[in-house]
Parts: structure tokens; C-alpha cells; sequence
């Protein structure tokens, strides 16, 4: 999930250096102009350096160990980095003063650092408050767009419902009639666990990659019996990745995607491999698009909005002149 960024970052430190300039000039009000103009350009440099690093070393943060995620290596990368910076950067700025004369050399340093590591941090925790408004604001308005959607979804689903207990009372009863034919009974079998499995899960944000492996099995199935070896589809998930969540039906998705868009034939068998790799799933196909078949992208778009709300990983894209993988990112979760 992306923190927002914070904008006016120019206006700020000019508000900023002018607050600081009011002050300095109630303090060496009674000294020469060259004395006040010195102490102002100091001032500035200051405000203006501790501000800009510590904003780069925060919004470096929230990229990398957001507070939502990883708030205590956030934490102590944050203490540890503008401590660093804050020494680094009054130490060069304290030696160039002093080789240039441009002031004499301070009574108390310790002081001096005491005061400017405190002005870092009091600067530090108006850019996390900047932040966590923005990152606030963000979420709440995305958590009413995804409600908004749900409500939308949940409503086409009620128009096009159909009565699930009649429906599978009715798969029964077809399977009884064709007893004796044991592709039909596979098939119908298939067909109602994985009807059974859209019904269960359309209103759960997350489900095991257990049970996703267990319904895509089926609906590969389904596949090959309409397309039989003309399509190939091979899957490498071992079980040490079923305890990983992700939302439901994507992978069920992703396939339809391949077949829906490639050409498969005889002489064009369209080949699909599934894999795990690195807390992430691979989906790839070899690419022979289908003519006439107009892809808007949508549903990949869909899908990577879907994921953005669990995780910062990207759900990410390839083509080329022969494939087109797309790598999925697994969730932990409580379930």
C-alpha cells in the first residue's frame, strides 16, 4: 500500500525559515546587521537541511517498512538514521563554519547538538503526523470505493443467482442419470465443487492457497475435457506454500485469461505452467493470440487492485514476443 506524498514541500520550509528568521532577529536584534544576516543565513541552512533530509529519510521508510506492516524496524531505522544525519549534517556544516570564519567557535557544542538533534526529531514527527493524515485520508477514501464496489458486485450476483440448493440437487440428479458413464460423472462432480467453492468463498477477501489449488485442479479439468491434449497445463506447487493466502478465484481467473485470449488447437496446443517461486505464483503461457479477441486489460487491473489492498508487493506483468507470465504475490494471513 503506497503512502501518499506530501506536497508543498517548498511553501513548508519557507514557513518554516521564516518562523526561524522572527526568532532570530527578536534574539540578535540588538547586534550589527552583518552579525543578523550571518545568524539568519545559518538559521536557514540549518531548518532548510535537517528538514529536507529528514523528509527523505521518511518517505524512504514509509516505502520501504510502512507503519502498518513493519512498524518496529520502521522505528529504529528512523531513530538510527536522522540520529547519523543530523550529526553528519551539523558537523560538516559546523566545520565549514569554523575553517571559513564565518562564526567563532561555539561555547557549548554538546549544547548546540543537544538542541539540534531535538529540533530534528520535533521536524521528524511533523513529517509522520504529515504522513499519516495523507496515508489516512487515502485509506479511508479507497476502503469507501471498495465498498462501493462490493455493493455493486454483491448486487450483480443477486440479479443472475441462481437458487444454490436447486442447483446442486439438480447436478446430483443428472450424475444418477448417467451412472454408468464415468466421464460424465467426473465432469459433473468437477462442475459442482467448483460451482460449490464460487458460492462458499464470493464473500471472503482472502482464502488459503490450499483451497485455491483444490478448485483450479477442477476447473482444469473441466478444461481438458473440452479441449483434451490440445491444451497442456502444468503445475509445480509444492504443499510448503499452501499455508499462504491470497484472494479467491485469481488463479481460476488468470487460466480462463490464457484460454480465453490464445488460440488452441491441434497444431497450436497451448501450453500454461503454474509454479511457485520465491512467496510469489508464476502463470505463464506461450503466446499465440487469438484474432479478433480485444483485450482491455481489465481484469489483470482488477486483480492487481485487489492485491494492493493486502499487500505492498506488485502484482506484475510480461509479455514479449512468445509469453506472457504474470507473478502473483502470496499474503500471510490470519484466516
Amino acid at each position: 500500500m503506497k503512502a501518499a506524498k506530501p506536497k508543498n514541500k517548498l511553501t513548508i520550509i519557507l514557513m518554516v525559515g521564516a518562523i526561524i528568521s522572527g526568532l532570530f532577529f527578536i534574539t540578535y536584534g540588538t547586534k550589527t546587521d552583518i552579525e543578523a544576516l550571518k545568524g539568519l543565513g545559518h538559521d536557514l541552512i540549518i531548518t532548510a537541511g535537517l528538514w529536507l533530509g529528514c523528509m527523505g529519510i521518511v518517505q524512504y521508510l514509509w516505502k520501504k517498512f510502512p507503519w502498518e506492516q513493519k512498524p518496529v524496524p520502521h522505528l529504529i531505522l528512523e531513530i538510527l538514521l536522522i540520529l547519523v544525519y543530523t550529526l553528519i549534517f551539523s558537523s560538516v556544516l559546523y566545520f565549514v563554519e569554523v575553517r571559513f570564519n564565518v562564526f567563532p567557535p561555539l561555547e557549548n557544542l554538546l549544547l548546540q547538538a543537544f538542541f539540534t538533534i531535538l529540533i530534528t526529531f520535533l521536524i521528524t514527527s511533523i513529517h509522520e503526523c504529515i504522513y499519516f493524515y495523507r496515508q489516512w485520508k487515502y485509506n479511508f477514501s479507497k476502503s469507501i470505493r471498495l465498498e462501493r464496489d462490493n455493493i455493486e458486485a454483491k448486487y450483480e450476483t443477486l440479479k443472475t443467482q441462481v437458487n444454490p440448493h436447486f442447483l446442486f440437487n439438480s447436478l446430483n440428479s443428472l450424475t444418477t442419470l448417467v451412472d454408468d458413464n464415468k466421464p460424465a460423472v467426473e465432469y459433473i462432480r468437477n462442475l459442482s465443487e467448483f460451482l460449490r467453492y464460487m458460492l462458499s468463498s464470493r464473500d471472503r477477501e482472502m482464502v488459503l492457497l490450499r483451497d485455491e489449488i483444490k478448485v483450479l485442479e477442477n476447473y482444469i479439468s473441466l478444461q481438458r475435457s473440452r479441449f483434451k491434449d490440445n491444451l497442456v497445463i502444468h503445475m509445480d506447487v509444492p504443499e510448503n506454500y499452501y499455508h499462504y493466502a491470497l484472494p479467491p478465484l485469481v488463479l481460476q481467473m488468470l487460466v480462463e485469461n490464457c484460454i480465453k485470449h490464445n488460440i488452441i488447437s491441434k497444431d497450436k496446443p497451448l501450453k500454461i505452467s503454474i509454479r511457485a517461486e520465491k512467496e510469489s505464483i508464476i502463470i505463464e503461457n506461450n503466446l499465440q493470440k487469438r484474432n479478433g479477441v480485444i483485450s482491455t486489460g481489465q481484469g489483470l487491473r482488477n486483480i492487481a487492485e485487489r492485491f494492493r489492498f493486502f499487500t505492498t508487493k506488485e502484482v506484475k506483468i510480461t509479455e514479449t514476443s512468445s509469453i506472457f507470465k504474470v507473478v502473483i504475490p502470496l499474503v500471510i494471513v490470519e484466516l
